[in-house]
């Protein structure tokens, strides 16, 4: 049985290859290793020796400007690697994109002892399926732990201080959607989260101006998330994907805030407009989710904070933001929405609370169904196969909820625990609409071969519910 703390053991590792490698920049692999360098920058004691400027996440490669900087030295780190071939295509990549006396290396904290495509440096060189899955697990655990596997790189996030209770605090952030729309659960490590569907838009002229032209907000994420890092302290995550049309427009170019380089958008590829997108939208929701808090504010029970290293960790996705005037921007918004009064009052909404048992049942019938056929071969797995959209999701949910009887309103948090839990990550993927126009729109699939291969066990003995026991 494997007894080290998993935390300790990568920092450990990371620390001695930089030491040995010497890069200029480390660029972590998908999501997993973007939160693992969150949770060692930011989140433990002590913290890995490096900086945020020096890090760069695989979805953002093209958005970084490799002629203007003096790279040498490229590290690109993985938490786990299985066959192999998602890291080996982000090398491939990379060598690409970067000047030709730039070296590229690899290192990954385990590696699977069959894997084809191997890192350059490992810490554990070849470990069996059971240890993989084990130190998977244990990642899994750890990033529980220290809040949510969203301590990612992509999302913006506001600090809550709470000097009141719960209830209190999670009745107030209500008042910012319709009565029946706001849900408590029990997440990962036992933490009661928060999910605020579809939170008001309080302008809607300012919501609009953030969307490229022909975009369509309906049928699409738009959430709060409110984690429990301790029992005085959670974080603010609004998420907001529209289905978007990813072409350049000099209309919306116009009205960009400046914390965003409008000129160098002009050649930025689907994924960064829709990312940034994402990015501008999420920032309107926050108007209605704080107004929602102004009472409690003004009693001083809550104190909504932008500490400036909470927002650090997205130069990792967006390179080219400029912080700093981000942070001015998220002060701006938070200071004038706490004066604002919430559209509903203390009486007429209240959080309510998802039971744990039928959740869990639930998300595991979800799985069951997004993986569908038990036939299809793993060897071929393809996660574009198994993707779902948002509507798709949500749909899924709501045939199999007829076995469950969840409340239909609290279907949304399916995803989030199953986020939470390590068993679906969130994809972007080009479709078309019925006019022949190609759309980005955020999609959910399961996290890999080894997900896979556990609800593959579990279709076979007909126990779905019995997925999500990590």
């Amino acid at each position: 049985m494997y007894e080290r703390n998993v935390l300790d053991e990568i920092r450990s590792f990371l620390q001695t290859v930089i030491e040995a490698e010497k890069p200029d920049l480390i660029v972590c692999a998908e999501r997993k290793a973007t939160a693992i360098m969150r949770c060692l920058l930011d989140e433990s004691d002590p913290p890995l020796p490096w900086d945020w400027k020096r890090v760069l996440s695989t979805s953002a490669i093209h958005q970084f400007d490799w002629s203007r900087l003096e790279v040498k030295r490229v590290l690109v780190f993985d938490e786990l690697v299985h066959h192999g071939r998602a890291l080996d295509e982000h090398v491939t990549k990379l060598r690409a994109l970067v000047p030709a006396d730039t070296l590229v290396r690899s290192a990954a904290f385990a590696v699977w002892e069959r894997c084809e495509h191997r890192p350059d440096i490992a810490f554990h060189g070849a470990v069996d399926q059971d240890t993989y899955e084990l130190l998977r697990d244990k990642i899994v655990s750890m990033l529980q732990e220290h809040g949510s596997l969203l301590l990612d790189t992509e999302h913006l996030e506001l600090s809550v201080m709470v000097q009141c209770g719960m209830r209190d605090f999670y009745d107030a952030l209500a008042r910012a959607a319709p009565d029946g729309n706001t849900w408590s659960f029990v997440s990962g490590a036992s933490r009661t989260n928060l999910t605020i569907e579809r939170p008001d838009i309080v302008s809607d002229q300012l919501f609009q101006q953030c969307l490229l032209p022909e975009s369509n907000p309906n049928d699409s994420v738009s959430k709060v998330r409110v984690l429990e890092r301790t029992h005085e302290q959670f974080a603010l995550l609004p998420i907001c994907y529209p289905n978007t049309r990813c072409l350049f427009a000099e209309s919306w170019a116009d009205k960009l805030p400046d914390f965003i380089d409008a000129a160098r958008m002009r050649d930025a590829g689907a994924d960064e407009l829709f990312y940034t997108v994402g990015l501008l939208t999420s920032v309107e929701l926050l108007r209605g989710t704080v107004s929602a808090l102004g009472e409690l504010a003004q009693q001083g029970k809550v104190v909504v904070q932008v500490p400036p290293q909470t927002l650090e960790h997205l130069r990792v996705m967006f390179p080219r933001l400029d912080i700093d005037k981000l942070s001015k921007h998220l002060l701006d918004v938070v200071a004038s929405s706490e004066r604002e009064r919430p559209r509903r009052g203390a009486q007429s909404v209240r959080a309510r609370n998802v039971p744990e048992e039928a959740l869990f049942r639930l998300a595991g019938l979800v799985m069951y169904r997004v993986v569908g056929d038990p036939a299809t071969s793993l060897k071929d797995f393809d996660d574009l196969g198994y993707s779902k959209s948002w509507r798709q999701l949500m749909r899924l949910a709501s045939e199999e909820n007829a076995n469950v009887g969840l409340d239909p309103r609290a279907l949304s948090v399916v995803a989030d625990r199953l986020i939470d839990n390590g068993m679906i990550v969130t994809k972007t993927r080009r479709v078309l609409s019925s006019a022949r126009q190609v759309y980005t729109i955020r999609t959910f699939a399961p996290d890999g071969e080894i997900v896979m291969s556990r609800i593959r066990r579990q279709i076979m003995t007909r126990r779905p519910e019995c997925l999500l026991a990590t």
